[in-house]
């Protein structure tokens, strides 16, 4: 008697058909239909994926410490600077035992460091920190010396700039801007085959990218470190995002619609005024990450582009070599090319800020491209660049700018790439190249403000406006 037929597994049916899916997401295919099913299905398996990884990350986690030893009472210095009582929590909790008794438990010294080994990696600076907390607690000045204990401590966790992380699985709780996941990629690692990892929903787990095939889309743990920082000290809301909502493509042409009628109006104080404050937030931004180990490189004339057959070339570049090259505005700026467009009076974006990366004469925009796909493609483990992927990018980098600059990063993120996935030419675009694609024009201006809110919709008002500036392309 034979053996019955197995039954099919309900769940591994659902994840093959999520794959099959997934694939024509990443080739671009996707009808809107399709892209349905693909949030729904993933809707309906995160939750298992999530409840797998949990197991397999706690099954892979090294004790930092022995939990029967405890720890001591390692207050010496009589402190109650918050910033101190903050780094001591944090070291007692992640710190190995030794490393946390010795900064705490007694004065820090030079040769203290050195044999721990943690003179080069915390980096000159806040080695410094800590070698002088116990030398202004002497001279009578405790509140120094536990800000120089705390901001040494700091640095030490890779929680400023020129700090290392010292805990072996950092990653392990949710501390990134816009990733709750559990594994994260750090500058100098090799990209993971798909092995099981799920990120958030909303988000591809997997990016295809050529050369190598499908890797883990995983945050990149000093970006996502930087912009926490950033974040924590501008006092905003980085506490971690735990879905993207689906992208709506009748939003997006109503977003295209009002970039597409949105005036050029450079002289407007309000227009100005939000993007001179795009320009101080955009370079504060790229100062936080200039100590987060990556080079950026811009393209030079005649170069060939490193990153042609896909733009998610530069996740693996960041993430391998710690590298980023990045498109230089003078190269093209929308539809336009050369150096005669360029006038700052014109476009606050076009002002010489000095140096960016390797290149010594950048302007503003130059120092925006490099940001934002930091902080808003690769850093949270989002290398797409196809409506979703930018939508996202928008999500996660809009966070990060004060309400006067949100609207002008806005008209030139999501404003922009509205128009070109979902304006005029949205049938053309959607298989266009990189250098074929119709880009949308150069302005200077604000879009309403429900177009800065994620789920944003104008009013009934506008809408007719808008629906009548849609039919006039589709004619």
């Amino acid at each position: 008697m034979g053996k019955a037929p197995r039954k099919p597994d309900p769940r591994k049916q659902l994840e093959r058909s999520y794959d099959r899916l997934y694939a024509l997401y990443e080739s671009g295919d996707i009808s809107p239909e399709d892209m349905d099913k693909l949030y729904d299905l993933d809707a309906q398996l995160r939750p298992g994926w999530e409840a797998q990884a949990a197991r397999d990350e706690a099954q892979s986690q090294p004790m930092m410490y022995d939990p029967e030893v405890g720890v001591p009472d390692l207050g010496i210095l009589p402190v109650a600077d918050p910033l101190y009582q903050k780094a001591r929590r944090l070291a007692e909790d992640y710190l190995p035992y030794q490393i946390s008794n010795n900064l705490f438990g007694r004065p820090a010294s030079q040769d203290f460091l050195d044999r721990e080994g943690l003179l080069g990696i915390t980096g000159v600076n806040l080695a410094t920190r800590l070698i002088d907390a116990p030398r202004n607690s002497a001279l009578g000045n405790p509140s120094q010396a536990g800000a120089d204990l705390a901001m040494g401590t700091l640095g030490l966790l890779g929680l400023l700039p020129g700090g290392v992380v010292a805990r072996s699985a950092r990653g392990a709780a949710p501390g990134g801007v816009g990733e709750t996941a559990a594994t994260v990629y750090r500058i100098g690692d090799q990209l993971v085959a798909p092995s099981g990892y799920r990120s958030i929903s909303g988000k591809p787990s997997m990016v295809s990218i050529p050369d190598i095939g499908p890797v883990e889309a995983r945050p990149v743990n000093p970006i996502e470190q930087a912009a926490k920082e950033y974040m924590d000290y501008r006092g905003m809301d980085a506490s971690p995002l735990t879905s993207y909502p689906r992208q709506d493509p009748e939003r997006g042409r109503l977003i295209a619609a009002a970039y597409d009628m949105m005036k050029d109006d450079p002289s407007n104080p309000a227009v100005r005024r939000a993007y001179d404050a795009m320009v101080q937030e955009t370079l504060d931004q790229y100062n936080w990450l200039k100590n987060s180990g990556i080079e950026f490189k811009f393209l030079r004339d005649g170069m060939p582009d490193p990153y042609e057959k896909s733009p998610s070339m530069g996740y693996r570049d960041l993430v391998e070599n710690g590298r980023l090259w990045v498109f230089p505005t003078e190269a093209g700026y929308g539809d336009q090319t050369g150096t005669g467009f360029f006038d700052a009076s014109k476009n606050p974006l076009l002002r010489r800020v000095g140096r960016i990366g390797d290149k010594p004469d950048a302007v503003a925009n130059d120092a925006f491209r490099a940001v934002h796909d930091a902080y808003g493609h690769f850093g949270p483990g989002n290398p797409f660049f196809r409506a979703p992927g930018e939508e996202r990018a928008w999500i996660e980098h809009s966070r990060m700018y004060s309400p006067e600059a949100r609207g002008a990063m806005t008209s030139e993120t999501r404003g922009q790439n509205s128009w070109v996935n979902f304006g005029p030419f949205e049938e053309y675009n959607r298989t266009a190249s990189g250098k074929d694609t119709r880009f949308a024009d150069q302005k200077v201006g604000l879009l309403d403000p429900w177009a800065w809110e994620i789920e944003g919709m104008p009013s009934e008002q506008q809408l007719d406006i808008l629906l009548q500036n849609i039919k006039g392309w589709r004619r």
